[in-house]
């Protein structure tokens, strides 16, 4: 009798963590066969950077972002897409800050890596981390250099629109500012919000 139990036990451990394994796995299909992606920002929308201390922020009109999400089971949500390119803003079409300031900005170094979290109805919820950016503005006092670094919480994409969403992401900071003159300090903590439209729509599903 304690075989038997002890079997049934085993066998029903093996089957919760087979169960719990399938739950965990996500699943990505891109149609672009060397599994890179390119974005824009949707037609309308801005991208938002709000520097939650100083309440000061910079609104981006233009932005883009490329990487790759290659096609695949995924064991887990993490590192389902990896944005390797990015930037804010360009000389023609900068970003808009406080007091009539311009600024653009561009990823620093590393990969921004694109994570899910739950999936439901076709939408994958989550966040973006290893955040790492330098913005750049001329402003009344000069030229502002800043880093911003962390994660962005609230990130969302959808499978039949592919809109990759990221609203009040909040998780940044300002890990260096220079010549800012208060409108963004070193250590203050900041959130980001856009709306990406992909070039072609990838699919993430789980289970």
């Amino acid at each position: 009798m304690f075989a038997t139990t002890v079997a049934a036990a085993a066998l029903g451990f093996a089957a919760t963590s087979a169960s719990a394994t399938a739950l965990a796995q996500w699943t990505v299909t891109n149609p672009n066969a060397n599994g890179s992606f390119s974005a824009h920002l949707k037609a309308g929308t801005t991208a938002e950077l709000l520097d939650n201390t100083t309440g000061q922020g910079v609104s981006c009109s233009t932005a883009a972002a490329s990487g790759t999400a290659t096609t695949g089971v995924y064991p887990n949500g993490s590192g389902l897409a990896k944005i390797s390119s990015a930037t804010w803003g360009t000389a023609s079409s900068p970003c808009a800050g406080p007091l009539g300031s311009t600024f653009t900005a561009s990823l620093t170094s590393g990969t921004i890596k694109l994570n899910g979290a739950s999936y439901a109805g076709g939408v994958t919820s989550g966040n973006l981390t290893d955040v790492n950016v330098t913005i750049t503005g001329d402003t009344l006092f000069g030229v502002c250099t800043a880093t911003i670094t962390g994660s962005a919480a609230n990130a969302k994409y959808t499978n039949s629109t592919g809109v990759l969403s990221i609203t009040n992401g909040t998780g940044l900071t300002i890990a260096t500012a220079n010549n800012c003159s208060g409108l963004m300090n070193a250590g203050d903590t900041a959130q980001f919000s856009a709306t990406y439209v992909l070039d072609k729509a990838i699919t993430v599903t789980s289970p």
